[in-house]
C-alpha cells in the first residue's frame, strides 16, 4: 500500500471512529437526580439510601450581586453539595421584582445578565452545570416572546464557563414549544444539551395535548436531552383558584411511573431526569410534586423511585 494511500486509510479510520463514538448508545443509562427549592435534602437518610449524586435548584440569575435570604440559600445549598459531593444544576430565574406575565416584566440586557453571570461564576467557581434560563417558553419569563435573547444569554453562559455543562434551552410542553425552540436555534451557538419539563405527558389531564416528549425529540435532533424538570404532580392549583390537580398520592405515583416508562422508551436521547421535587412545601402552596411528605415520610411516588432504581438498574442510574 502507497503512503498516501494509507494516510487516508487512517484518516477514514479515524473519522469512522469519530462518527461511532458520538452516536447515541441504545445500552447507556439515563442519570438519575432530583430537584429541590427548600431544604437541603442531602442529608436526610432517604436520599442517603439511594445513592442519589444529582440535584437541582432554581435561583434568580442575579442571586450573586445581591445579599439577603436568598443568596443565603445559594450558599448553603452551594457548600452542601460540595460537601455531599452531589452535582448541582442550577437553573436561572428573572429577578425577585419580576411579575411576568404581569408588569414589570422586562427583559434583562446582555450586559446586565453578563455581569450577572460572571458574578455568579465568581462567588460559586465549582458549580458547572447551569441552566440560563428556566422554563423560557413559558409566560411567567420575559423570555417567553424572546427566544434570541434565550439564545444571547445561553451563548453568554457558553463563554464564560468553559468546559461547563450548560444546558442551551431549558423548555417546558406548552403549546409555543416547538415554534420558539426553532426560533432559538437560530441564534445559540451550538447547543449540545438541551431541557425539558415534560408535566403534560407524565401527568396526563382530560382535554390535554400529549406528546410534548415526542414531539420535543423531533425538534432537536442532535445533542442530549435532559427531563430537568419532571414527576408526578400531587397538588396543583392555579393563581386563580382553579384546581388543576386535586391532592392524591396514588395518582401522582401512578405519574412518577410514566416518567420512567417515557425516560425508558426515549434513553437514546434521554441522558437524564430530574424530578421536581423532593418534599412537599413546609407551608401551604400551590404546587406540590413531592417525593416526602412535611413529617419525612415517604409517599408513594417515592417507593415506585426506588424500586425502577433497583429493578431497572440497567436503565437508570445515580
Amino acid at each position: 500500500m502507497t503512503r498516501p494511500l494509507c494516510m487516508l486509510m487512517l484518516a477514514l479510520l479515524a473519522l469512522t471512529g469519530c462518527i461511532a463514538s458520538s452516536a447515541p448508545n441504545a445500552d447507556a443509562k439515563v442519570a438519575v437526580g432530583v430537584g429541590e427549592q427548600d431544604v437541603i435534602p442531602y442529608g436526610d437518610s432517604p436520599w442517603k439510601s439511594l445513592g442519589l449524586k444529582r440535584s437541582r435548584i432554581v435561583i434568580p440569575y442575579d442571586v450573586a450581586r445581591k445579599r439577603g435570604s436568598t443568596r443565603a440559600k445559594m450558599d448553603a445549598f452551594y457548600r452542601a453539595s460540595l460537601e455531599q459531593k452531589v452535582e448541582l444544576l442550577v437553573a436561572f430565574n428573572p429577578t425577585a421584582r419580576s411579575r411576568c406575565p404581569r408588569r414589570p416584566c422586562r427583559v434583562p440586557s446582555v450586559r446586565t445578565y453578563t455581569r450577572a453571570f460572571r458574578s455568579f461564576r465568581k462567588r460559586y467557581p465549582r458549580l458547572r452545570v447551569i441552566a440560563p434560563v428556566n422554563e423560557a417558553n413559558h409566560n411567567t419569563q420575559p423570555t417567553a416572546r424572546n427566544p434570541r435573547a434565550a439564545a444571547r444569554f445561553y451563548n453568554v453562559a457558553r463563554r464564560y464557563c468553559r468546559g461547563c455543562k450548560i444546558v442551551a434551552a431549558d423548555v417546558i410542553d406548552e403549546a409555543n414549544m416547538v415554534r420558539w425552540v426553532r426560533s432559538f436555534r437560530r441564534y445559540a451557538r451550538r447547543p449540545r444539551i438541551w431541557g425539558l419539563h415534560n408535566y403534560k405527558d407524565t401527568n396526563p389531564r382530560k382535554g390535554q395535548t400529549l406528546g410534548g416528549t415526542r414531539r420535543f425529540l423531533r425538534t432537536v435532533r442532535r445533542g442530549q436531552v435532559w427531563l430537568t424538570e419532571t414527576g408526578g404532580i400531587v397538588t396543583f392549583r392555579l393563581s386563580n383558584g382553579r384546581t388543576l390537580f386535586p391532592t392524591d398520592e396514588a395518582r401522582a405515583q401512578k405519574a412518577t411511573g410514566r416518567m420512567f416508562d417515557l425516560a425508558r422508551k426515549y434513553r437514546r436521547r434521554i441522558s437524564r431526569l430530574y424530578i421536581y421535587h423532593w418534599r412537599a412545601p413546609a407551608t401551604a402552596n400551590r404546587f406540590d410534586a413531592g417525593l416526602i411528605r412535611r413529617d419525612g415520610t415517604a409517599r408513594p411516588a417515592f417507593d415506585t423511585l426506588v424500586d425502577r432504581m433497583k429493578n431497572q438498574g440497567q436503565y437508570f442510574g445515580r
